[in-house]
């Protein structure tokens, strides 16, 4: 038999950078976080979950956190980051501007907190910083998933086998972690002393106000709200 190798292609970039926020910074994240946890998650409408995101209650608010005082810090780190990204997938003069879509808590329960396979559509790029989390716990992890469209129509190859290196991420505190938002991306279940809390962040990818160009989306300054449709 004639010797065979099957080579993997096409790697997923995700980012991954160890913060360093002052005790000031850190606290006044990690108090709005726990604002949340007591006023919202406690709720008895909420006590049978493991876990409570801000972007899916639909409550006015709870996916903006990065208008709030307490995460400008994250916003400029995220920047800095996400710049370094695109800079080193598109090279330094890319010329694209980035916009913060929402951005929401995570809270993951003490006993069994996970968060089911998923993917944000409406955005290009993710991010996910933990807040607080507890030392030398592994638990909670997060895990991407290859596309399982590969011969879909006969079978699903698991992500395990389609991952060239890593898939697993450990949530250490205060990391941040970019990821493309169209990755499948879970949550394994936390088993913890205390609460597990995160900050998630999507953001939208455009060409600079007046340069729009093919197969990129336009700043939103160019966009022109269509307008409803009158009565006949």
């Amino acid at each position: 038999m004639a010797d065979q190798a099957i080579h993997w292609l096409f790697p997923t970039p995700v980012l991954q950078a160890d913060l360093t926020p002052t005790a000031d910074v850190a606290l006044a994240m990690d108090q709005q976080l726990a604002l949340f946890d007591r006023e919202v998650f406690s709720h008895p409408e909420f006590s049978n979950r493991n876990n409570l995101t801000g972007d899916l209650l639909g409550k006015a608010g709870l996916d903006q956190l990065h208008r709030l005082e307490a995460f400008q810090w994250l916003n400029q780190q995220l920047a800095v980051h996400v710049d370094a990204f695109l800079r080193e997938l598109l090279g330094p003069n890319h010329a694209l501007e980035v916009h913060i879509q929402k951005a929401w808590p995570v809270v993951c329960a003490r006993q069994g907190g996970t968060i089911e396979p998923h993917t944000h559509r409406n955005a290009q790029l993710s991010a996910v910083f933990y807040v607080r989390t507890e030392p030398d716990n592994p638990s909670g992890e997060l895990e991407f998933q290859a596309a399982d469209d590969y011969f879909s129509h006969v079978m699903a190859i698991p992500y395990r086998d389609a991952a060239v290196s890593g898939g697993v991420f450990a949530p250490q505190q205060h990391r941040l972690l970019l990821f493309p938002s169209d990755l499948r991306h879970q949550v394994t279940p936390y088993e913890g002393a205390s609460p597990r809390y995160s900050v998630s962040y999507d953001l939208a990818i455009t060409t600079a106000p007046g340069h729009g160009r093919e197969m990129r989306m336009p700043h939103p300054m160019d966009w022109v709200p269509l307008c409803k449709p009158g009565p006949a």
